[in-house]
């Protein structure tokens, strides 16, 4: 059980305490406006931050968005005014995160307060990879320390990076995690420890580049009895498979995926019997929808889901599935006739009397726009942290949380 050895927000009293919270807030933001355009992983963090303002703790918020660099690189106050809007006003932005300015201000916090600090990812020290002894010499972690009774993380979509703000404070600070990492870690138990099966695996969207070293380990799983490929993964397959595929996705695969990329993903098909690929796909032709199978692949056409045949054999499987993850849509279900592959496959997925989980951002978004999100057993909101863990890593950060609830054990009620 991923739980094992780690505290949670029921191993002590935050009562007039002072606390330091990690979240993860980091969220699409449009290129045009610079605003936020889908604030649900704001939303999914507050259930933690209200529980502890409700207990009459102050709170100070580590967050990120996005990369220095990227487009999406923006300070946290526009996720103040969300947070704000769905607290009733308990948060205040700090244009700072461990200087004078932010100081001063958590020396003013009161309790049932909070302070949501600047982008933690303006540190330049933040995103490098160091152990947690490294990174508590730093000065986030030595300034802020001193401030605060206990460190709370709930930024589980980011605990497959080692960063500063992530396990620094594991070494200064009695750790726990909160009731989003809570539930995410104990959803996620129920997928790996002793599924219920058969157990299904559903993979699409657009990332395919890296995906071949989680292929391999969930293809080695035993637990594991079919994975269903889509989207660019499965069209990267294919044309590793020898299918011809048009020039223009061609492209779009040779820019992302190197020669040893096609080498491994040959060899996997060669070696992977769990492997599903579509047999037909959907193209659009004069604004409507049209099927072929992958060996008559229209040159000019980009593929835009997958096709009927592939739906009634991919529906076929789950429907004696006992335990489905899916993670990534089957096609474009953004667009109007395209979403019948994504939809199918989550209508399965979701029926009655099997665990079903869906991960990571895209997927979650399609469940919520197709009108699933109430349907499934459980709702990620990681990704590369639920790829880390279905592919077996262990990860850092949890260790060091486990490491922390010993080292701090006397500061826990539960010891």
């Amino acid at each position: 059980m991923l739980l094992d050895g780690v505290k949670t927000l029921d191993d002590f009293d935050a009562s007039g305490k002072r606390i330091l919270l990690r979240l993860d807030l980091n969220s699409p933001v449009d290129r045009k406006t610079g605003k936020i355009q889908d604030g649900s992983k704001i939303a999914a963090a507050t259930e933690t931050l209200s529980e502890l303002l409700s207990t009459g703790a102050a709170v100070a918020i580590l967050a990120h968005q996005g990369r220095p660099g990227d487009d999406d690189f923006t300070s946290m106050e526009e996720h103040c005014r969300i947070l704000n809007g769905m607290l009733g006003g308990t948060v205040s932005f700090v244009p700072d995160i461990c200087s004078e300015t932010a100081i001063v201000q958590i020396t003013k916090l009161r309790p049932g307060r909070a302070l949501l600090l600047d982008n933690v990812r303006k540190l330049d020290y933040e995103q490098k990879k160091a152990t947690a002894s490294e990174h508590a010499g730093r000065e986030l972690v030595t300034a802020l320390s001193p401030h605060f009774d206990f460190f709370v993380n709930d930024a589980f979509a980011a605990i497959h990076r080692s960063h500063c703000s992530m396990t620094g404070f594991t070494k200064t600070l009695p750790s726990a995690i909160g009731r989003l990492m809570e539930k995410e870690l104990r959803g996620t138990s129920r997928l790996l420890d002793n599924p219920a099966k058969p157990v299904v695996y559903i993979f699409g969207g657009k990332k395919f580049s890296d995906f071949v070293p989680v292929l391999e380990s969930v293809c080695s799983n035993e637990q594991i009895e079919s994975v269903l490929l889509s989207g660019y993964l499965a069209i990267a397959l294919l044309a590793a498979g020898g299918v011809s595929i048009d020039s223009a996705t061609e492209l779009d695969i040779a820019s992302d995926a190197d020669a040893s990329f096609m080498e491994s993903a040959s060899k996997l098909l060669r070696a992977s019997e769990k492997i599903h690929l579509p047999v037909d796909m959907a193209f659009e032709r004069d604004g409507k929808r049209m099927e072929e199978s992958v060996r008559a692949w229209p040159k000019d056409l980009r593929a835009l889901d997958i096709g009927g045949a592939t739906i009634r054999e991919y529906v076929g499987t789950l429907s004696g599935a006992g335990t489905v993850f899916i993670s990534g849509p089957a096609g474009v279900y953004e667009r109007a006739g395209f979403d019948t592959g994504t939809r199918s496959l989550f209508e399965a997925a979701a029926a009655p009397g099997k665990f079903s989980m869906v991960g990571g951002g895209h997927t979650s978004a399609a469940a919520r726009a197709l009108g699933f999100s109430e349907r499934f057993s459980f709702i990620s909101t990681g990704g590369g942290a639920l790829e880390a863990l279905i592919s077996g890593k262990k990860l850092p950060v949890l260790e060091y949380l486990k490491d922390s609830a010993v080292m701090f054990s006397s500061r826990f009620t539960s010891d």
